[in-house]
């Protein structure tokens, strides 16, 4: 599993993508890409040319920024998106 993020530099600390890669690691073939900026998006989800499912997961900017650890919600949406594969 790859995880990456595009996020506003406030919330930045706060989205550990380590944490859920580590989670996770056992899945192949999965991308995950969280959003958390200021300006909101829609989750998006495909499959590349290579095979490789990529999530987009879009987070509440404003929760996050409230939040002292964003990692739980992290983790709910990923479970969420993933559906069966976890």
């Amino acid at each position: 599993m790859i995880v990456t993020k595009v996020v506003d530099q406030d919330v930045a600390n706060k989205i550990d993508i380590q944490f859920i890669e580590n989670h996770f690691a056992e899945l192949a073939q999965i991308a995950i890409l969280f959003v958390c900026t200021s300006e909101g998006g829609e989750d998006d989800d495909w499959i590349d040319e290579d095979g490789m499912r990529i999530i987009v997961i879009q987070l509440p900017y404003q929760e996050v920024l409230q939040l002292e650890d964003a990692r739980p919600l992290m983790l709910k949406k990923t479970k969420q998106r993933l559906g069966a594969e976890v």
